[in-house]
């Protein structure tokens, strides 16, 4: 990484978060990714969902293990 680049980066972690999240939407969709579609959308706007009720103490989240065995079982892996 240039010079440049580190101290940018190094300015950018210390934003706000919300402020993060912007600047990393923008920076991603600079890259010239096509639109998401109208599925991806949706999948967007749940995982936001649950993460807020997570947030807001309003869900439990599960241990990563516990869940990827559910993913597999499911999958019939």
């Amino acid at each position: 990484m240039s010079p440049k680049l580190l101290e940018i980066e190094r300015r950018a972690v210390r934003l706000p978060v919300k402020d993060r999240e912007v600047l990393a939407e923008r920076l991603i969709r600079s890259l010239g990714r096509a639109p998401l579609t109208q599925v991806e959308e949706a999948w967007v706007a749940e995982a936001e969902r649950r993460f807020s009720a997570w947030r807001r103490g309003e869900r439990e989240g599960i241990p990563v293990e516990r869940a990827f065995k559910r993913i597999r079982k499911d999958l019939g892996w």
